[in-house]
C-alpha cells in the first residue's frame, strides 16, 4: 500500500485514503442479531448452539479498588451488546456479524 501511494505521489497523481478504526465496533454488536446469523448462513448444530449459549445470560459489573476491603462496585448488569476483544472467538463473532 505504501509503495503504491509513494509511486502515485511521485507521478504527481492525486492520492486519497479512507481508514476505519474498528475498536469500538466490537462493543456495538447486538447479541439478538448475532444469534440469528448462524442459521441465516446455514450453520446448524453444535456451533450454532455454542454461539447462542455464549451470548445468553452474560452479566458484568465494575469494581474500583484492589484491596477487597474498601472496593466499590456497581450492580450486576446483563450484557446485550459487544463481543470480547483480543480473543479468536470475539473476532470470529464480529466477522459473522458484519458479513452480509
Amino acid at each position: 500500500m505504501i509503495n503504491g501511494i509513494l509511486k502515485a505521489l511521485i507521478d504527481k497523481l492525486m492520492v486519497g485514503g479512507i481508514f476505519c478504526e474498528l475498536q469500538k465496533a466490537f462493543d456495538c454488536v447486538n447479541h439478538d442479531t448475532l444469534k440469528e446469523k448462524p442459521e441465516f448462513y446455514g450453520i446448524q448444530g453444535k456451533f450454532s448452539y455454542l454461539i447462542k449459549s455464549y451470548l445468553t445470560g452474560r452479566f458484568q459489573r465494575v469494581i474500583i479498588g484492589n484491596s477487597g476491603l474498601d472496593d466499590k462496585s456497581s450492580n450486576w448488569k446483563q450484557i446485550t451488546h459487544g463481543v470480547p476483544q483480543g480473543s479468536i472467538l470475539g473476532l470470529l463473532l464480529f466477522l459473522i456479524y458484519i458479513y452480509k
